[in-house]
């Protein structure tokens, strides 16, 4: 089993910390957890201590992406195999975890630069549940960055992190997962290396409609959807958060592969059928991408506070 559960948060830096909060709170319908001078932490329905930080900092960044690691020794392993690896860089051997929550982690710039987490023994919170009609997210279904080279980095994350290929789009995308989800993480072929979207659970389809439509008559188009991917099967709403420009996306019923052993990767292609089995999105087209490659990340190889 691979010590790696699942997402359980991603850091951001924003530049005006007092209107992405507003965003995440009023809009996108996190729950406000605590603020602690330059940073701001939400939550969903999930006992996660936080599955969202936000920093505020002039220049817009991805300061981190925290998996969940299934026990502490779960995180002295991966710390070991990031030590071994010649394209990654180990920042922080496995210790006490400064931020909120507690717990024991690591942290270690993957072969892009990015600088991930993995942590285990985080402090749970006290939530409430998502209920029927409430489109809220229930927590992180994903996390896909973009990178330079989908081969080596997709090669890295199988060998250094033990992830698994579950499907591709034709070359250029790879979903890649740690138990039955179909994707925790996923990759796209770009220019450079940059965060495509994060991706919130929402507790169904009609939450999932319901929270798009939200955002919509709040006067914020969606960029691609609402429709439903073909590779994982998930629906898809994606929006731009306006302080920073990231995409940030709901979904909901993702893939759940149940039988490893007679699972087989497929190639997908990239037809409107492939791309959107509804038929109800805008169609992916150059804009749409330009948007999902976004800026070069100007915080790879660089260490974010603690």
């Amino acid at each position: 089993m691979n010590p790696i559960s699942h997402v359980s948060s991603v850091g951001l830096a924003v530049p005006d910390l007092r209107q992405a909060t507003a965003f995440y709170r009023d809009l996108w319908q996190l729950d406000l957890v605590t603020t602690e001078g330059d940073r701001a932490y939400f939550g969903a329905g999930t006992a996660e201590s936080h599955i969202l930080r936000l920093r505020e900092s002039k220049t817009p960044r991805i300061d981190l992406v925290t998996f969940s690691a299934r026990s502490e020794a779960g995180v002295d392993d991966i710390a070991e195999r990031v030590g071994r690896s010649s394209q990654g860089q180990l920042v922080l051997d496995p210790t006490a975890r400064q931020d909120l929550g507690g717990g024991y982690a690591a942290r270690f710039f993957d072969c892009d630069g990015r600088l991930v987490e993995v942590a285990a023994g985080v402090a749970k919170r006290g939530f409430r549940e998502v209920e029927p009609g409430e489109s809220r997210p229930r927590h992180i279904s994903h996390v896909v960055f973009n990178t330079p080279d989908i081969q080596r980095t997709r090669s890295w994350y199988e060998r250094t992190l033990g992830f698994k290929i579950s499907d591709w789009v034709k070359d250029f995308f790879c979903f890649l997962r740690t138990g039955q989800t179909h994707h925790i993480v996923a990759f796209a072929q770009s220019k450079h290396a940059s965060l495509n979207h994060v991706s919130f659970e929402l507790r169904g389809v009609d939450e999932f409609m319901r929270g798009t439509g939200r955002l919509m008559r709040h006067g914020i188009r969606p960029v691609w959807g609402p429709g439903r991917h073909g590779a994982g099967d998930n629906t898809f709403s994606y929006f731009r958060e306006p302080t920073t420009g990231y995409v940030m996306e709901y979904t909901t019923e993702l893939q759940q592969i149940l039988d490893e052993a007679t699972w087989t990767p497929k190639v997908w292609g990239t037809s409107p059928e492939e791309t959107d089995q509804w038929g109800t999105s805008n169609p992916f087209d150059d804009e749409v991408l330009a948007v999902l490659h976004g800026d070069p990340d100007p915080g790879l190889w660089t260490p974010s506070p603690a």
